[in-house]
């Protein structure tokens, strides 16, 4: 099955399965975007979504991150209908539904989100070059074909468009 991760600067950090990064999304989306429509959560569930951070969205996604995070944290990790034949399956999920919460279960995202965009913040400085922070497929040779799509390929999506990683 194939992986995805988040990209950021040099570095791909491996989240898992296709379908635990849609979970990640559907919680996203049920738990926080829908019950706190005050806020703009567009950064997560549109561009990191569907596109890539721009340099200068960075910063609002990770505070945005964070507070999905603490939300998460407030839920039981029953809030999700877990198959629990897929949960012994390695290949099919890196997800973990025994534990207390969700901000348990998706700590890898939280924290892997962090180190990409620190990524992207250091190679910039280092090399003066913005690689953007993004989702992709992890494995190769899938990852040489995403590493150089343009982003102008990202920036045509539609609304209803599939971002790239499920297609």
């Amino acid at each position: 099955m194939r992986k995805l991760g988040f990209d950021g600067g040099h570095t791909v950090y491996e989240l898992g399965p296709i379908s635990d990064v849609v979970l990640f999304f559907e919680c996203l989306n049920a738990f926080v975007v829908s019950k706190y429509p005050d806020r703009d959560w567009s950064l997560l569930s549109d561009r990191l979504y569907k596109r890539y951070l721009r340099r200068g969205e960075l910063d609002e996604s990770l505070a945005l991150m964070e507070e999905a995070k603490s939300i998460f944290l407030t839920l039981p990790s029953s809030s999700v209908e877990w198959d629990e034949d897929m949960q012994a399956d390695r290949d099919r999920t890196w997800l973990d539904s025994r534990v207390d919460n969700l901000g348990e279960v998706f700590y890898r995202y939280f924290d892997l989100f962090s180190k990409a965009k620190d990524s992207a913040v250091s190679f910039l400085d280092e090399f003066g070059i913005y690689q953007p922070v993004r989702i992709l497929a992890s494995d190769i040779p899938a990852l040489f074909f995403e590493k150089n799509r343009p982003l102008n390929e990202y920036d045509a999506l539609e609304l209803s468009s599939l971002p790239f990683w499920l297609r």
